[in-house]
């Protein structure tokens, strides 16, 4: 009796004492999903159950995916998505220098800025390690500029993936998404407006970019991104020319 009680009677009352802390720390941390996410009873139990599995699928506890998920339906991604954003931004966490929190919840404000496909997460975040892989940046760093860049980038017709690629691009130079992301946002607008209203800032546009008025604006509006590397290229060339760059970018 005495060895009974204590090699099997003491573990297993151990062991459900842990499992009933476990299933309490569960339903704690899955509070926050239900405060944030608009779901009837059956699809919380859907989402809890997929948090459980999950954790046994990826490093990270139900605490950790929970509060993801949580911040997920705080920024408005869809019920149907949540699953797969949260574990996107999980892995995001585990291979990146991103934590997911904060992916979760700077790419979701990028996917709303945008208007992004919400079926597509995946595709984002692998878009953002291959781009941290094969550039000379990090992915949080390629995250801050593209946020910063996101609305500015939409307006001219950007696509995501453009307007990732721009900035890990930026990014890799050395240029802070702080400075960099207001400096392109204000030269996207300024390109934006001339367009639309053809007027000599236009002209001096093309002229950098080496197109006419009529070809810099037909670029702009059917291809941005080319039109934007074309007058990034010119600005290059602009001091084998005898232009002081500085002050042609102040007159613009």
């Amino acid at each position: 009796g005495k060895s009974l009680s204590k090699t099997v009677t003491t573990p297993v009352l151990a062991m459900g004492t842990a499992a009933i802390k476990a299933s309490l720390d569960f339903e704690s941390s899955f509070t926050s999903v239900r405060k944030t996410v608009d779901a009837t009873e059956a699809e919380f139990d859907a989402l809890a159950s997929a948090s459980k599995t999950m954790s046994t699928q990826v490093a990270a506890s139900t605490t950790e995916i929970n509060e993801t998920m949580a911040i997920a339906g705080q920024l408005g991604i869809q019920n149907d998505y949540l699953v797969d954003f949260t574990r996107t931004m999980i892995d995001l966490g585990n291979s990146t220098d991103i934590v997911a929190n904060d992916a979760a919840s700077t790419l979701a404000k990028f996917a709303n800025i945008t208007t992004m496909d919400q079926s597509q997460f995946g595709n984002l975040g692998a878009t953002l390690v291959d781009l941290g892989n094969n550039f000379a940046t990090t992915e949080s760093e390629i995250t801050a500029m593209a946020t910063r860049l996101a609305s500015a980038g939409t307006l001219a017709g950007l696509s995501e993936s453009e307007i990732l690629a721009l900035s890990a691009a930026m990014s890799s130079v050395g240029i802070e998404a702080e400075a960099g992301g207001t400096a392109m946002t204000e030269t996207m607008n300024a390109i934006e407006t001339a367009v639309a209203q053809g007027n000599e800032t236009l002209t001096e546009f093309a002229r950098i970019a080496g197109m006419t008025s009529a070809e810099f604006a037909a670029t702009w509006e059917s291809d941005a991104m080319s039109a934007l590397e074309s007058f990034i290229s010119g600005l290059g060339q602009l001091d084998e020319q005898g232009e002081n760059t500085v002050l042609v970018l102040e007159d613009l």
